[in-house]
């Protein structure tokens, strides 16, 4: 059964994804979200508008062929979640 459970979520990874799906680029990168899927006018094939937060906070945006991405799960574990605190914030009641 354990095979089974396995072959499951190794299929959704590969799955085409939709709007508010959770991706990553298969060549790694930040988790984004879809925001668009679909046709585009000047290209064939399904494509992805994806929004992601960069390093400093500023929000991006791509487009990439949905053949480039895996769906990740939408939930984060909370050993891979790091706390970042604003400069001010993290030097606030320091003195």
């Amino acid at each position: 059964m354990l095979d089974t459970t396995i072959d499951i979520a190794e299929n959704q990874r590969d799955a085409m994804a939709g709007i508010g799906d959770v991706v990553t680029l298969k060549s790694g990168g930040p988790r984004m979200t879809v925001m668009y899927a679909g046709p585009v006018g000047f290209a064939a094939g399904h494509w992805l508008i994806c929004q992601w937060f960069d390093e400093h906070g500023e929000l991006r945006q791509d487009m990439f062929a949905d053949d480039m991405i895996q769906i990740e799960p939408r939930s984060i574990s909370a050993a891979s979640v790091k706390l970042r605190l604003p400069a001010n914030r993290a030097t606030a009641g320091r003195t």
